[in-house]
């Protein structure tokens, strides 16, 4: 379950953030201090929801489950691919990077841009509709993860 924290909730401790695995929680720059999740680092593990005093993270219906509800990686034909969970990005398109088994630590490659396939993380969907779920500010995301286009070169595996 993707989840997001209720900002006229927390009160800013900071138990989440120790908890979260990915580093997927910051702070805001508000005086409260309150904690947001970045939810394209996220990777729904869930282990900062009872670290929480308050209640204040809650389920978020807006986002992909990652490897569950709306991941392609559900399906049988692409059960054995392996997900970055957005740890590695493409730069050409900015999405999540995926692996087939047996490939090596270096061998990401971005399903669509270097894979060949039709289907990505449907997070990837957020990136450009300017969504972010009430998470972090996402102003300028697309600048720093697509480059210059004319620039831009797909991912290739070696």
């Amino acid at each position: 379950m993707s989840f997001k924290v209720l900002d006229d909730a927390c009160i800013g401790c900071g138990g989440c953030e120790y908890a979260c695995p990915t580093g997927s929680l910051t702070k805001t720059d508000s005086y409260l201090g309150l904690f947001v999740i970045d939810p394209f680092t996220c990777n729904d593990c869930g282990e900062c929801v009872p670290k929480c005093p308050v209640f204040a993270i809650v389920a978020d219906p807006d986002w992909a489950v990652c490897g569950d509800r709306g991941c392609p990686l559900r399906s049988q034909r692409l059960s054995d691919v392996e997900c970055s969970f957005w740890q590695e990005r493409c730069p050409g398109c900015g999405t999540t990077l995926w692996r087939r088994p047996g490939e090596g630590v270096e061998d990401w490659a971005c399903p669509r841009c270097g894979m060949g396939m039709r289907v990505s993380c449907p997070r990837t969907h957020h990136l450009h509709d300017g969504h972010t779920g009430g998470a972090v500010d996402r102003a300028g995301l697309l600048d720093q993860l697509l480059p210059d286009p004319v620039l831009a070169r797909p991912v290739t595996r070696g």
